[in-house]
């Protein structure tokens, strides 16, 4: 670094750092006695990094006409200053979570400890930190992330040199009372099917809900994707090659470990309508933003938890539509459609929609649930159902057998089963003979000779559908 003159009006000093033999120097400028005078003050790092933020802000006193002494010059930065530099780090990282953790730190950790010189900080303060927290009211898990939060922030400090071990290993949480752990409710088969079979009677919403139906078919029985996943998945990342969609990468976003997957005849067809409804396209986004300025760009962090339980309110007759007719401000007639509650709530619907005494209301992610009970039902060993979904927390082997580049095929036993609500009709015609099995949604087609059967799966969403030859696919032409 080059030294700069100062005065009032003039260039601001920077100043030089030196390396001695007991760590790091800052030969800087400041006033002694209303004089400018050259001094040089041992940082006490030898980290060069600690040492060029010291030296800054020790040459920002002085330029402010502060006298600096050598006790400011070996001073650690205060935990507030090391939580905003660390928070700024985890923002380039790209963590997603680094804003919350942010705000946390600052609605408990500062008052206790913000000006502390990271130093100076115990094990005992960490603890009080976690105390206040509980006592603002806040669950175990927030208080655990907290407590996280701090450790991240030491940690830093411990890997520059600053700290010799990290206070907030040792912290202890706060006592809670034991409470039940409660499980989120997920959808039976013949549910999903009733679901996929509603359609919404107002055509401005009805590409949103078939958008929230596609999203969870493939969660479902693709990987059981995450809602990051989805708001990620490109068609560049499935086998669009005239609509075959034989197969296709999950992204994976939690554990940045992208998987090669098949993708299950079942799902095949809704993922061919989807393609054929947005115009066939080869590369961008499956699941963009649909409106407003970020149209055509990723979704934001969101959860459609609200709209897939207010979509199966409605799909299952708890609600109904009520038209409206009005008048619009200029006088012109305006009818509107109104959803009113019809009836009450089984005891399973109550499951669904409301926290109950053992499981919590439907979101999202319960479709990920489902696609791993699915698999336990199936008989599907811990290591194989491990590498389906893309968990990477087990040992070695575990982690050998979520390799990405590994083609991963699933059970049949572990589709959705959707034909429970089929009624079946059989035409024989001699040696050929022809099977219809008609599902809500679906419609599954069985014909040829008993020698040679030849199948095929139609699904229909919304009046339109897709003849798909099941085992042979892209051998059935789509028709509307």
């Amino acid at each position: 670094m080059s030294e700069e003159t100062t005065s009032t009006g003039g260039r601001p000093r920077k100043g030089t750092l030196v390396l001695q033999k007991r760590g790091w120097a800052a030969r800087i400028w400041t006033q002694v006695d209303g004089e400018w005078i050259r001094v040089t003050l041992s940082l006490g790092t030898m980290n060069k990094a600690v040492a060029r933020r010291k030296m800054a802000r020790l040459v920002a006193e002085a330029n402010a006409g502060a006298a600096v002494t050598a006790g400011e010059a070996k001073a650690a930065d205060t935990f507030k200053v090391a939580t905003e530099r660390v928070h700024k780090q985890r923002v380039k990282d790209g963590v997603k979570d680094a804003k919350n953790e942010l705000h946390r730190l600052r609605a408990f950790a500062f008052e206790e400890m913000g000006d502390m010189p990271v130093t100076e900080v115990q094990t005992l303060n960490v603890n009080a930190v976690l105390d206040a927290a509980k006592a603002a009211g806040k669950s175990r898990q927030t208080v655990a992330h907290l407590r996280q939060d701090i450790r991240n922030v030491l940690a830093a400090a411990k890997r520059e040199g600053t700290l010799a071990s990290n206070p907030a290993d040792d912290a202890e949480m706060p006592k809670f009372p034991e409470t039940v752990r409660k499980e989120r409710a997920v959808l039976t088969d013949p549910e999903l099917a009733r679901y996929l079979a509603w359609q919404h009677p107002d055509e401005r919403y009805a590409t949103a809900v078939l958008e929230r139906q596609t999203m969870a078919c493939i969660a479902r029985m693709f990987g059981g994707l995450r809602t990051g996943d989805l708001h990620a998945l490109v068609w560049e990342a499935l086998d669009v090659e005239e609509g075959a969609f034989a197969w296709g990468w999950a992204p994976r976003k939690k554990t940045k470990r992208p998987q090669l997957l098949e993708v299950p005849a079942m799902l095949r067809p809704i993922l061919r309508d989807w393609w054929e409804r947005h115009g066939r396209p080869r590369a961008g986004l499956v699941f963009p933003a649909r409106r407003g300025e970020r149209a055509g760009e990723a979704k934001a962090k969101a959860s459609h938890a609200d709209a897939l339980r207010r979509d199966l309110a409605r799909a299952f007759g708890i609600q109904a539509p009520e038209r409206i007719r009005t008048k619009r401000s200029n006088g012109r007639p305006l009818t509107k459609i109104v959803w009113r509650t019809v009836r009450d709530l089984t005891p399973r619907e109550r499951e669904l929609f409301e926290e109950t005494a053992y499981t919590l209301p439907l979101d999202f992610h319960s479709w990920r649930r489902a696609f791993s009970q699915a698999l336990a039902e199936a008989d599907v060993n811990a290591q194989q159902a491990t590498a389906l979904t893309g968990h990477a927390s087990l040992a070695a082997h575990a982690r050998y057998l979520a390799n990405s580049g590994k083609l991963r095929r699933l059970p049949k036993a572990a589709l959705p089963k959707l034909g429970v609500l089929a009624s079946s009709r059989t035409e024989p015609r001699g040696q050929n003979h022809e099977n219809r099995v008609g599902v809500v949604g679906f419609e599954l087609t069985t014909s040829g000779t008993q020698s040679r059967p030849s199948t095929r799966l139609r699904y229909t969403p919304m009046g339109q559908g897709f003849s798909v030859k099941v085992g042979d696919w892209p051998g059935g032409k789509a028709r509307a």
